[in-house]
Order: C-alpha cells, then structure tokens, then sequence
C-alpha cells in the first residue's frame, strides 16, 4: 500500500488532498514531540520521511497538515485490504499492515501482470486507495520491484532480468540490512548490491555467519524465497503493545508477562513446545518475524524468556519496536505424538 496512513486519513478528511500531509506519533495537541509515521508524496517532496522528528518535518514545510494516529482504523482498512487480495485464492503471507505476498506458483509473467493491475484496480474502486504491485522469481526481488514502482504502479522482474536489476541498488535494500549492517559493509568498500555480489563470500561469512551467505545468494540473483506460514495452524501465543518508551527494562518486563499468559495456557493444554517464534511490530508499523527451534520439547517458561528476549534484542537493534508478542509451535501433548506442519513456496508477487 502507498503511504498507507495518509492515504487512509484521505479517505475521511479529503481536505487533506493535493496538500502536504503527514500522521504523526502524537495528538495534534503535541505534535512537536512525535515523530513522522506516514507522509503522502506532497510532503515528501519537501524531504519530510517516515522516522522524522514531526519538528524537523514542520521547519522543511511550514504549511504542512497533520493528525495523530489512529490504530484501529488503519487496522480495520488492512484487513479489508488483505481480505480482498485473499478472496484470490492464492497462498498468502501478510507482511506487515500494509503489505503481503501472494505465491502464484508456475503462473507465467502475462498472468501475473493482468493480476496484478486487477488487483491493483480493486482496491481502488472498492475501497479507495493507491496501491503497488511487485512480481518476480522470490518474495525478496517482488519486494524491491514493488519499491520501485511506487507510488501507484506495477512492476515485473523476470528471471533474466534480475542481475541487471539488483547491479545498482544499494545493499540497505537487502531485507534485515539496517545501518549497522550496511556500515560494516561500507568499511570494507561494499555499498552497493553489485559489489556484494562480486564479494569473496569467504569474507562475509567470517564478518556475518549465515545471514553473509543469505546476502550474497540474493545478490548473486539465487534467492527464491516464497510464502511461509510462520505460525503454525496448531500453536499458542499472545501479543501486547509497549507501554510508554520502549525501554529495555519496558521491553523485558512486557515479554515476561506475555510469556507467563503463554505457559500458562501451554500448560492448561497439558502440552510441550519445540519452537518459538517472537514477532516486532515497530513505529513505523512494518513488522519482523524471528524463530528458533530448540533440541528438545519442554515447557520451561525460563526457557522460552531466554530465548525469545535474545531474538527481540536482534530485531531491534536499529528500530524501536511498539508491539511484540511471542508464540509457541510444534506442539506435542505431554508424553503425546508430535504435530506435524507444511509450509507452502512458490513464486511471489508482492501487493
């Protein structure tokens, strides 16, 4: 979706049109204080971001409208939205708020692209806003096609395409390259998705472990990542909004209490877990997704806390979260057979 919280305060207060418009973090009352969540393309023609300071936003555009968020209407509109694109009928993953994936398998590129502007076109005539469209090999590069084409467009990225498409782009476009990452590579004079992939992958294996051969696969145009059901169809979990600044004591102190309502009805269940999965959902509204599975099925609360708190630190080292939540998979009952589950991939188109 394009700048999906302005676009869908558009939707209510049409004054805001063809104006310079953001949503900010605070009440309009204290809008000096927040941070930019959403500006429309007007306001981004000044250099107003999502992740400014709204102070920064105001001195660059003085005439620039605001409002404070509103979660649950933005919420009720994505799920219009996703509700629409699953009517489909295709696997679906849902990224965040405002963006999913879809996996058309072994459909061909003519079918993917009368697809995607149908799409595209639905969500226009039925509920009103802008939207982009990304089609390609893997979820990764439909990600980056669909980044390209914004605002209000549709993008195709065939198989043979993919090595001049990636050449230029700089490496921060790379899902899980935050500014730490793409400092490293900087330091050792990698700045682009093209030099990465000319890289020795000896040196960035040694630099990053697993996620430096992760990088160098996509940038070498092999990643064909598609749709993952990351919570299982058998699985407990619980999520909570941050309370104030997301302060590391803040932050440890919401986990444990969603972790004790998790054991808690683990336990009424009279089950054992194998899996946790921990989710992010930061300021900016995208979310990540973490997991790992342990060696051994337990119920061991202390465990699924050490565990979940190291992968949240993980996702957060450069973005400050607002919602997290923990969930526990590949269930068995105690002293039960284990669940097993699928996972479906194929071809990815990203809405």
């Amino acid at each position: 979706m394009d700048y999906f919280f302005a676009a869908c305060e558009e939707l209510r207060h049409h004054e805001f049109r063809g104006k310079p418009f953001i949503v900010g973090t605070s009440p309009p009352s204290d809008k000096l204080r927040g941070v930019v969540q959403s500006a429309n393309y007007e306001a981004r023609r000044f250099g107003v971001r999502s992740g400014m300071p709204t102070i920064k936003a105001f001195e660059l555009c003085r005439d620039l409208e605001y409002t404070g968020p509103d979660d649950s209407y933005y919420e009720a509109i994505s799920e219009r939205v996703m509700n629409l694109i699953r009517g489909y009928g295709f696997p679906m993953e849902i990224m965040s708020i405002d963006e999913c994936v879809i996996s058309l398998d072994e459909r061909d590129y003519d079918y993917s692209l009368k697809l995607g502007s149908d799409i595209r076109a639905r969500i226009t005539s039925d509920i009103g806003l802008p939207s982009t469209v990304g089609i390609s090999v893997s979820k990764i590069y439909a990600k980056m096609a669909c980044d390209d084409a914004k605002p209000n467009g549709i993008k195709l990225v065939k198989l043979e395409e993919i090595g001049e498409f990636l050449i230029g782009k700089p490496v921060s476009k790379i899902p899980g390259v935050g500014p730490k990452t793409e400092a490293q590579l900087g330091s050792i004079g990698i700045e682009t998705i093209g030099e990465l992939s000319e890289a020795n992958p000896m040196v960035l294996i040694e630099r990053f472990g697993s996620f430096g051969t992760e990088m160098y696969r996509i940038s070498k145009g092999l990643d064909r990542s598609g749709i993952s059901d990351v919570q299982s169809v058998l699985s407990i979990g619980r999520e909570a909004t941050i309370k104030g600044e997301p302060t590391a004591e803040r932050i440890a102190e919401t986990l444990r209490s969603l972790v004790t309502n998790t054991i808690g009805e683990l336990n009424k269940k009279s089950m054992l877990f194998k899996t946790v999965t921990v989710k992010v959902r930061y300021t900016d509204f995208t979310d990540r997704i973490r997991s790992r599975s342990l060696n051994n099925y337990t119920s061991s609360s202390d465990i699924v806390y050490s565990t979940s708190i190291k992968m949240i630190n993980e996702l957060i080292e450069s973005k400050a979260p607002r919602k997290i939540g923990v969930r526990l998979s590949s269930l068995i009952e105690e002293g039960g057979q284990s669940k097993l589950f699928g996972r479906a991939n194929g071809s990815a188109g990203n809405a």
